[in-house]
């Protein structure tokens, strides 16, 4: 087992939206190239529709950050102008900048970094130095400006208690709170939500009078399905409620009429099996039988956007999916009517559509839009016609490499049930010769992959997949990636089918998958390997423990023992919708557990695990690898420092990519 601290620096260079890349024949993609790719972190149009703000972020080995860059880009194509330059602009995974207009077009605001803290920033929009809006002690997580142009509403944290409170067992972390101040007196900044209510998220009214936000009592992992919704008059004073029932009640937005509110919700389910779908209910405050609810074909609602007229919703999608079958690999932008519930797709074409936001008008979205083999662009839409073109180019060196082909595939699985993947084939092949088949098994359960170079998480933005994909299409494998029952594509319905039964039905749609591609002539049923992390980390070990079929296998964040999962995490609950409490079902967590079933490995497995993931604990990692060491399996793991349930970090992520390449190289000849 081995503890990976540094390693050898790389230097990337250029930051710039577009410049020319040279005529050449198209070469194989590397790691390297890979590290080198830009990604659209949020996404702003003007209030004048003439214009889009968006923030681009370049993975930094030298210097260990994704280094963030904010743009304003005229609509017609025109010179992008960069903003804020000497800013530090906020870009994890999650959130995202948060870039917000001002009311007059002038000015575009921020997350960026203070003192090492997010803070509210804004900059004027022609290009410029930006200036501090607020001073919050923990930072600010979530923002927004009042409609007149005068307030500014956001989240933070309180101060953490002093020891030993801090790390008292099942103690709770600060309260999350809103606050408000006025944009001319930043000094008048002052709660408005009392002890008790974490702050989950939040939309002014279109008279400003009023701010709609979402609270739990708790907070954690199952928080967001235990919220109400709330209104407080912004100027302070007593909330009365919008929304008052169990489950998942988020994402409260006002209609520009003012008359309803928009959320996303479980519609009064606790558990996370239930889909996060679309509901509406009078801004007056709504009874169970005054909410309205969209079902969408049990799509996950991820960003959602009234239209000008109260009459329509504009929404996005992201682990749930809105259409099945081949499409189910696209999350579109979709507007939802009220009055009849009838959803339809804005605009065409197979693409991944996200960070939405619309001109004053409404007649003109802005968009971060990603297709089959790019990392993304702005993109603008006219919602009358339906037409859309892209703005920008920021990775024009993909023209130069020489890209899989990336397209959905079906099969029919061991009872007969339609299965969906991706398949990602070398560049050129002409489907007459058997290749390598590399298996990518997604996380979640409940997740899957869309149309992207990452396509495990081209709807999360600022995230690198630890699995070089395109590089391995370019060093002549194919990948698949499976879309099983129990993730996405296949509703509520599929999610269920594995209750009780981690391994079970997902495992053999696997594996009926494989076996298509070797009966069609794709694979090569000698040169099988097998990778993925979270949940794909442990369908990883778990195939290995079940078949000897594969050479090679390497698993990230990888799950051995369910019960740790429950004992171990801040997502526990979750393991109790699946398998019920461990005392309750021991049986069932020890039967879907691979390492009860360790002695039957075969195949050469990779674990790779971040000392610090708070999801999946290395504990479970460790025991794993403890276990085949003993039985006397090949089986390396290398642990990261800082690392989380994902890796952030460039260095980290470059070196976990390489690994991983270098150890389907070994195993598995191309």
């Amino acid at each position: 087992m081995k503890r990976i601290c540094r390693f050898a620096a790389l230097a990337i260079v250029g930051a710039a939206i577009t410049w020319p890349v040279s005529a050449q024949q198209p070469r194989r993609v590397t790691v390297d190239d890979l590290m080198a790719l830009r990604t659209i972190n949020d996404v702003k149009i003007a209030p004048a529709g003439d214009r889009v703000a968006f923030v681009v972020s370049t993975p930094s080995v030298a210097r260990n950050a994704h280094e963030a860059e904010l743009y304003v880009v005229p609509i017609a194509r025109g010179t992008p102008v960069r903003v804020a330059p000497e800013a530090r602009i906020f870009v994890p995974a999650l959130p995202a900048p948060r870039l917000r207009w001002s009311a007059d077009g002038e000015r575009v605001s921020f997350l960026g970094l203070a003192d090492g803290r997010p803070q509210v920033m804004t900059a004027p929009a022609a290009g410029g130095a930006a200036r501090t809006l607020t001073a919050a002690s923990e930072g600010v997580s979530a923002y927004e400006i009042s409609p007149d142009g005068k307030s500014l509403a956001f989240l933070s944290r309180d101060a953490s208690p002093p020891p030993p409170i801090a790390n008292a067992a099942g103690a709770l972390p600060p309260l999350t709170r809103l606050w408000v101040q006025s944009l001319a007196e930043p000094s008048t900044a002052k709660s408005l939500t009392p002890a008790g209510q974490y702050v989950d998220s939040f939309s002014w009214s279109p008279d400003n009078r009023e701010i709609a936000y979402a609270f739990a009592p708790v907070t954690g992992f199952m928080a967001p399905y235990s919220t109400r919704i709330f209104a407080v008059p912004a100027t302070g004073g007593a909330a009365r409620a919008v929304v008052d029932r169990a489950g998942m009640n988020v994402s409260p937005q006002f209609s520009p009429d003012g008359r309803h509110v928009s959320f996303v919700t479980t519609n009064g389910r606790t558990g996370i099996i239930a889909p996060r779908g679309l509901a509406v209910a009078p801004a007056t405050g709504g009874t169970p039988q005054s909410i309205k609810t969209y079902p969408m074909n049990g799509a996950w609602i991820a960003e959602m956007m009234w239209a000008r007229d109260s009459q329509s919703l504009f929404v996005t999608m992201n682990e749930g999916t809105f259409a099945a079958g081949a499409q189910m690999f696209e999350m579109p932008i979709v507007r939802v009517a009220l009055d009849t519930g009838h959803a339809t797709r804005v605009g065409i074409g197979a693409a991944v559509q996200y960070s939405i936001s619309q001109s004053r008008d409404g007649r003109t979205i802005a968009y971060r839009e990603v297709e089959a083999r790019t990392m993304g662009d702005v993109a603008v839409l006219d919602v009358e016609s339906g037409r859309s073109h892209k703005i920008t180019t920021v990775n024009p060196e993909l023209r130069a490499l020489a890209l899989g082909d990336l397209k959905p595939v079906s099969w029919q699985s061991f009872d007969g049930m339609e299965i969906w993947g991706l398949l990602l084939t070398p560049p050129g092949y002409n489907g007459k010769t058997r290749v390598p088949l590399l298996v990518y098994c997604h996380g979640g359960p409940i997740g899957g992959v869309t149309l992207g170079i990452f396509p495990q998480f081209m709807h999360v933005p600022g995230q690198i997949d630890p699995y070089p994909t395109e590089a391995f299409a370019s060093a002549g494998y194919a990948v698949l990636f499976p879309m099983p029952r129990g993730g996405s594509g296949y509703g509520e319905a599929g999610h269920k089918m594995i209750v009780n039964d981690w391994g079970g039905p997902d495992y053999k749609d696997i594996m009926a998958g494989v076996d298509h591609l070797i009966a069609g002539g794709v694979a090569d049923s000698d040169r099988l390997g097998v990778m993925g992390a979270s949940y794909g980390g442990f369908m990883t070990n778990w195939i290995v423990t079940q078949t000897g079929r594969f050479k090679a296998a390497t698993a990230g964040a990888s799950i051995a023992d369910l019960s740790d999962l429950y004992y171990l995490t801040d997502g526990g609950d979750l393991m109790t919708e699946y398998f019920k409490l461990p005392w309750e079902n021991p049986q069932g967590y020890a039967a879907h557990s691979p390492l009860t079933h360790a002695k039957n490995v075969t195949t050469p497995l990779l674990i790779q695990h971040g000392d610090r993931d708070p999801r999946v604990p290395l504990a479970t990692a460790q025991k794993f690898y403890r276990a085949l060491s003993v039985l006397g399996k090949t089986v390396e793991m290398d642990i990261y420092p800082r690392g989380g349930h994902v890796f952030y970090e460039p260095i980290q992520e470059r070196r976990v990519m390489q690994r991983n390449f270098d150890w389907m190289m070994r195993w598995i000849k191309p």
